[in-house]
């Protein structure tokens, strides 16, 4: 039993509209905005001033009953000046504003007919932008499913179509973003994906940097159309981007769900679930349920796909015993998860339990009801009751045809396959797994269709040239043939003439054919038996080779076990590091173990990367560097220290013997800089690492902190770390250097080792 491995996403759409209604304004806080209204005159100015502190505090992370009731008296007065100056415009924003309190309340109804009220405002006056707005005010005040969500697209286009007529580039770009998202949860991810990179080319086109909103939207839908590889390379820039912009908003909780998805979709559960858990974190920091519901349930799919149930079925109970469930939808998924993990467990009954929930909801399950097809699919073969699984088989294959997500396609005929196995049909289950390796390959034609298209243009152009050539030789054909038709005339005459002299030599040919052909029967006796050693010598000669690729294969394999069980070795020493501070009451004791682990994880780390990797000879450093930072930032919480980093890595190679104490100086270099460098306020740490010639390079640890004291001196220094730094370099064949100008900045300068064969490294550790 496979779970399809795609997840649910939580959709997150913000708020954009009115932007007409405050321009900059939305930027400040409401403090800012209070302390000008107060100081502003009864004019336009005012108004905008009102509506923009309405829209901040309606669009508060947490914003409540208190804040929707505040939001709504700014509005108000908003309106009530605005009718006092006979400002149209005014009137318009107070509107559309009003619209999007009454959504915020539930009234989505009323806040249409508002938002409507809102675009007769605009289109009075002729104001293209505001007309705009309102449009997408009343698409956000009809839901996400049937025809709500084909109503919502509707009124988004619209609003495009006017944004691109007035010349708003980044409004309709903000705007096909928002569209593309819904085009995603109706399933039309092809259509989304064209609109994503038709609004990523006009913001590249205006010159806007903070796109991580759309990659990690891109990446999403990349991931639900079997594009992983690519998916996870846009998640990752938007990971990059929130990061790197100190994001802290409820839409990193959205970017860490999709980041991690795209890992699990590409079998990197572990990855995934650290992302899931940053995820989580979030959402629970901002209270928000649906968020909580969502991500919990993905991680209990994780570990699921890790074969690890019971902890999937901890997961799931945690968030039963939440009770945090609002719509039917999140109920049926939370069941549908259930039921999966009960049928991993083997504990049917309980799969059962589950299954009947499920048919109770499945009226307004909506899009969900397919999770229920896919429980009964899996549980009728668990159980081997393969016949009854067969009219799920064909509902659910109906429903992903139309909407053409190629692995639920794929998935569903696997369970096909197993289906007609388990009943004996084994020329239909051959059908059905050809099926599946067709649609699993699916991904990889599309990719490449550009490229099959080039070969076949140049295959044909070939084939004509080809047939002109024939024709040519058709044509030449011809003119022999009649030429020949001549000669043969003229021949007929010799021919009578030559008869008995033909005769005569013939017999002489004869005679000497026959010679020849006793001749040749004894070559091809002595060439048969050449031939047969021969291929005596090529039957040995490969069935040494397999035994000389299979001895190669072992001790790769065994290579990499080595570095697995150091890494899990080193791993048991961190525990005990971790066990023992747990019994210190001593802080100087406890930091100095914490360093000690951060060492040997620095190492640990270094053969993780070279047995997950297909080269063991040597450590890719741009990974490594990243991994090793992404540690040292979640022991010390750099995040709460305002610490910043910044690598510039070249793409450089390590041999084993330089990697360690590579590691080492830059595990030392950045936990000081960390403990030592910055005041509350904090600062940023850049880490580089760049080539010095043809074999040299340079690593770096820079920071803009407080600086070494005064009177240091490098040569007299005698603390752990700094001794250690100038021994590893020393190990290197290096140069240790540390300057104190505008922060501390530790160098070390070296060659590079040649990368050692897979036998060299063996020798070493076998």
């Amino acid at each position: 039993m496979v779970i399809p491995f795609i997840m649910k996403f939580k959709f997150l759409l913000l708020c954009v509209a009115v932007v007409c209604v405050t321009g900059q304004l939305c930027a400040q806080s409401s403090a800012s905005l209070q302390s000008q209204i107060q100081k502003s005159k009864a004019d336009t100015g005012k108004v905008k001033l009102l509506l923009a502190l309405s829209r901040v505090i309606l669009l508060k992370s947490g914003a409540g009953a208190k804040e929707t009731d505040s939001s709504y008296r700014f509005m108000k007065q908003a309106e009530q000046l605005s009718i006092q100056l006979n400002d149209v415009k005014g009137q318009g924003n107070a509107a559309l504003m009003a619209a999007m309190i009454s959504n915020k309340k539930g009234d989505h109804k009323g806040g249409a007919a508002l938002a409507q009220r809102g675009f007769d405002f605009f289109k009075s006056i002729d104001d293209l932008p505001g007309m705009a707005e309102a449009y997408v005010i009343i698409g956000q005040h009809y839901g996400n499913e049937g025809q709500d969500l084909d109503k919502k697209i509707a009124y988004y286009q619209k609003a495009i179509d006017i944004f691109r007529q007035a010349g708003l580039k980044d409004r309709e770009a903000t705007a096909i973003v928002d569209m593309a998202d819904l085009q995603s949860i109706k399933g039309s991810y092809d259509i989304a994906v064209k609109n994503l990179r038709t609004a990523l080319a006009i913001y590249q086109s205006i010159g806007k940097k903070d796109l991580d909103g759309l990659y990690n939207l891109l990446g999403g839908c990349l991931t639900f159309q079997g594009d992983a590889d690519n998916a996870l390379k846009y998640q990752l820039k938007a990971v990059r981007l929130a990061e790197g912009r100190g994001d802290t908003s409820l839409q990193m909780c959205t970017i860490y769900n999709r980041f991690a998805l795209s890992y699990y979709t590409l079998h990197k559960f572990g990855d995934a679930i650290i992302y899931f858990d940053k995820a989580v974190k979030i959402a629970q920091k901002y209270n928000d349920t649906a968020s909580i519901v969502v991500i919990n349930g993905n991680l209990a799919m994780s570990y699921y796909k890790m074969e690890q149930p019971e902890k999937a079925l901890a997961r799931l109970q945690l968030l039963k015993n939440m009770n945090l469930f609002t719509t039917t939808q999140e109920r049926f998924e939370n069941y549908y998860d259930f039921c999966l993990v009960y049928l991993k467990l083997k504990q049917y009954k309980m799969a059962k339990v589950y299954i009947d929930k499920m048919e109770a909801l499945k009226k307004d399950a909506g899009a969900n009801y397919t999770e229920m097809l896919r429980s009964y699919i899996n549980y009728y073969i668990a159980i081997g009751q393969y016949n009854k699984a067969y009219p799920y088989l064909q509902e659910n294959e109906s429903f992903y045809q139309k909407t053409k997500v190629l692995p639920f396609l794929a998935q569903n005929q696997l369970n096909w396959f197993k289906a007609d196995s388990g009943m004996g049909r084994y020329q239909s289950a051959i059908k059905h797994y050809q099926r599946y390796k067709m649609l699993t390959d699916s991904v990889y034609l599309v990719n490449n269709a550009k490229h099959t298209s080039f070969l076949q243009i140049e295959f044909d152009t070939d084939k004509k040239n080809k047939d002109l050539q024939l024709q040519a030789k058709d044509i030449q054909l011809l003119k022999n043939n009649e030429q020949l038709q001549r000669s043969r005339f003229l021949a007929a005459q010799a021919d009578r003439n030559l008869l008995i002299g033909g005769s005569v030599m013939l017999l002489l040919s004869l005679g000497v054919g026959y010679n020849r052909y006793r001749l040749k029967q004894r070559s091809n006796v002595r060439l048969q038996a050449q031939q047969n050693e021969i291929n005596k010598q090529n039957q040995s000669l490969q069935l040494l080779n397999s035994k000389q690729e299979k001895l190669l294969n072992e001790k790769e394999w065994l290579l990499k076990e080595v570095h697995h069980r150091v890494k899990n070795n080193l791993q048991i020493v961190m525990s005990l590091l971790s066990t023992q501070s747990a019994y210190l009451e001593n802080n100087a004791a406890i930091e100095a173990i914490t360093e000690s682990q951060n060492r040997v994880q620095a190492i640990a780390l270094i053969h993780h990367k070279l047995y997950s990797a297909d080269n063991v000879a040597s450590i890719y450093m741009p990974s490594y560097v990243t991994d090793l930072i992404r540690n040292l930032t979640d022991c010390f919480d750099s995040v709460t220290r305002r610490i910043r980093f910044e690598q510039v890595v070249e793409p450089i190679y390590l041999d084993l013997t330089q990697a360690v104490p590579f590691g080492l100086i830059l595990n030392e270099a950045i936990t000081n800089a960390i403990k030592y460098a910055f005041s509350s306020e904090g600062g940023q740490i850049v880490v580089a690492l760049n080539r010095v010639g043809e074999d040299g390079v340079i690593l770096t640890i820079a920071d803009n902190g407080k600086g070494l004291p005064a009177g240091f001196d490098l040569k007299t220094v005698t603390s752990l770390g700094m001794e250690m730094m100038k021994a590893l370099s020393k190990q290197l064949g290096g140069t240790f250097k540390v300057q104190n100008k505008a922060g501390v900045t530790i160098s070390v300068e070296f060659k590079i080792e040649k990368v050692r064969h897979h036998s060299e490294v063996e020798s070493n550790f076998l």
